[in-house]
C-alpha cells in the first residue's frame, strides 16, 4: 500500500512467509519485538515513544539494534526482517527498503482507562519461588506452559538484584486461570507462591496497614512506658488524712455522678467521686474531717441501713491498709500525669509555630501555615522485599531510574479519675489540650524497584539519545 507521509515509500508484508513456521530463534526474535512496540510497554517506554512520534511511527534498525536484549538475540538486520516476515499477529510492519519498522497503524495502541486497566489486572498474576539465579529465558518457557504470555517482569531490589518473583500477563484470562487453578504448582523442588494480581495488591495493602498498625501500637507503647517512668520520677508522694475515702459496689448502670453528689453531699463536702455511667462500683473521697466510716453510719441510720440509687442497693465501705495507700498512690501520680500533659500540650503549641509579631503566623491558613502540613501525598508501595514494581521501559531499568506509582498517643486522666480537687480543673484542661496529636506527616515512602521485563535490560533512554548524535 502508498505511504505518502514517509517520503513515498511503501510498507512490505511478505504473506507467502507467514505460512512458513519460524525457527526457535525467530520466534524469540519476533516476541522481543512484539514486547517493544506492545501495549504493555509502549504506554510506558518514553524513548521508544519519541522515536515513533519522529517518523510517522517507523523506527531505524540502527536504533533497534542498540536494545541489548534485541541484539543479543541477532545484530543482522536481514535475520530480523526475516523473522517479522513470519509472524501471524499483524503488529509489527516492515519498510520496503528493509531500514526500519513499526507498529502496524492498524493496531493502534487502546485507550488507558479504568475498564483497560481492570482487564489487564484480571490476566496479570503475581509468581514467587523461582531461584534468584534463573534466566528470563527458562521463566518465559515454565509460564508459555499454561498459555501465551503478553509480557514478563522479573522484579528486583534496590540493589537490582532479581528477588524470585515475576508478574506475567497473559494475551487471554483463560490462560492466566489456567495457571492460577492448580492447588500447587513446583518450579523444580519449588513450590510456587501464586496471586492474581489485584489479589496480590489487596494482600499487600492488608500487610502494610496490619504494619502500620502494629508500629502505632508499639509507638503508642513506647510512649507511655516514657510517660510512666517520667510520673514515677516526678511524682510527689505526700502524707494524707487517712479514713476519707468511700467505696461503693452495687450501682445500677445509669447511676451518675450527680445521683451520688445528691446522697452522699449532704453528709459532708465530696472532694472527687471517681465513677462514670456504665459502672458498678467506684469511689467518694470526702474533703479533710470527713470520715466515710462516719457518712456510712449516718447514712444507713436514716435510711434503714439501705441505700438504693436508681432501684440499685448499694455496699459501701471505708477503704483502710493496703488499699487506702494505693488509691492515694494513685491520686498523686494522676496529680503528676496532669502536670506532665499540661507541660506536652505547650511543647505541641510550640511546635506548630506562631509567627513572631502576629497572632496568626505560621499557623493562619491564609498565609499558607498548618494548611500545608496536611497536604495528601499518593501511596506507594516500598522497596520491601514484596513491593510493587513498576512497569519501565528495559533501558531506563539499565539505568536504575526508579518510578513512582500513581497508587495520637492518648495520655492523661479520664472522666473519673481520683486526682485532688486543687488539681482537678488543671487536668481536665491538660487533657482537652493532650487529645489533639502531634502527629508528624508519614514519610515520603521509598521508591518502588523496578520490574525487569521479557525484554531483559536495555540501555537507557539518554544513553541511546547519545549514541545515536554521535553517530
Amino acid at each position: 500500500m502508498g505511504d505518502e507521509a514517509n517520503n513515498g515509500s511503501t510498507e512490505v508484508e511478505p504473506t507467502d512467509l507467514k505460512k512458513v513456521e519460524p525457527t526457535d530463534l525467530e520466534k524469540k526474535i519476533i516476541r522481543q519485538i512484539e514486547y517493544y512496540f506492545g501495549n504493555a510497554n509502549l504506554r510506558r517506554d518514553r524513548f521508544l515513544q519519541l522515536q515513533v512520534r519522529e517518523d510517522d511511527g517507523w523506527v531505524s534498525m540502527e536504533i533497534m539494534l542498540k536494545f541489548k536484549r534485541l541484539a543479543q538475540l541477532s545484530s543482522d538486520p536481514e535475520v530480523i526482517f526475516a523473522a517479522l516476515a513470519k509472524s501471524k499477529s499483524g503488529l509489527m510492519q516492515v519498510h520496503e527498503d528493509k531500514s526500519k519498522i513499526r507498529r502496524s497503524p492498524d493496531r493502534p495502541l487502546p485507550e488507558e482507562n479504568a475498564s483497560l486497566m481492570l482487564e489487564m489486572k484480571a490476566r496479570t498474576v503475581y509468581c514467587k519461588g523461582f531461584p534468584l539465579d534463573e534466566k528470563i529465558d527458562k521463566i518465559q518457557e515454565f509460564m508459555d506452559g499454561y498459555g501465551d504470555t503478553e509480557s514478563i517482569f522479573l522484579r528486583r531490589d534496590k540493589e537490582r538484584n532479581f528477588k524470585g518473583s515475576i508478574f506475567a500477563t497473559y494475551k487471554t484470562k483463560d490462560d492466566a486461570q489456567k495457571f492460577m487453578a492448580p492447588e500447587t504448582l513446583k518450579y523444580g523442588e519449588e513450590e510456587m507462591i501464586r496471586y492474581f494480581k489485584s489479589d496480590y495488591y489487596r494482600m499487600k495493602s492488608d500487610e502494610r496497614k496490619s504494619q502500620k498498625d502494629q508500629s502505632k501500637q508499639e509507638k503508642k507503647e513506647q510512649k507511655d512506658k516514657k510517660d510512666q517512668e517520667t510520673i514515677e520520677a516526678t511524682t510527689q508522694y505526700k502524707d494524707f488524712e487517712k479514713g476519707l475515702v468511700l467505696q461503693f459496689t452495687g450501682a445500677h448502670e445509669q447511676t451518675s455522678r450527680e445521683d451520688l453528689k445528691e446522697v452522699f453531699g449532704d453528709y459532708g463536702t465530696i472532694s472527687w467521686v471517681d465513677f462514670k455511667i456504665g459502672q458498678t462500683e467506684g469511689s467518694i473521697r470526702f474533703e479533710e474531717g470527713t470520715k466515710a466510716q462516719v457518712v456510712i453510719e449516718k447514712i444507713l441510720e436514716e435510711h434503714d441501713n439501705k441505700v438504693e440509687i436508681r432501684g440499685n442497693e448499694l455496699q459501701m465501705r471505708s477503704l483502710e491498709g493496703e488499699e487506702e495507700e494505693k488509691y492515694w498512690k494513685k491520686v498523686f501520680e494522676e496529680i503528676a500525669r496532669g502536670r506532665l500533659m499540661k507541660q506536652q500540650g505547650k511543647r505541641k503549641r510550640k511546635d506548630w509555630g506562631r509567627g513572631s509579631g502576629d497572632r496568626r503566623g505560621s499557623g493562619d491558613r491564609r498565609q499558607g501555615g498548618r494548611k500545608g502540613r496536611f497536604e495528601g501525598k499518593k501511596k506507594k508501595f516500598g522497596n520491601d522485599e514484596e513491593g510493587e514494581g513498576g512497569a519501565d521501559d528495559a533501558r531506563q531499568e539499565e539505568k536504575g531510574v526508579k518510578t513512582e506509582e500513581g497508587a495520637i498517643p492518648e495520655t492523661g486522666a479520664k472522666e473519673g479519675t481520683v486526682v485532688r480537687t486543687e488539681v482537678k480543673a488543671e487536668s481536665a484542661a491538660a487533657e482537652q489540650k493532650g487529645q489533639k496529636a502531634d502527629e508528624k506527616p508519614a514519610e515520603q515512602g521509598a521508591k518502588r524497584p523496578h520490574e525487569d521485563t521479557i525484554g531483559g535490560d536495555e540501555p537507557s533512554a539518554k544513553q541511546l539519545k547519545t549514541e545515536v548524535k554521535k553517530e
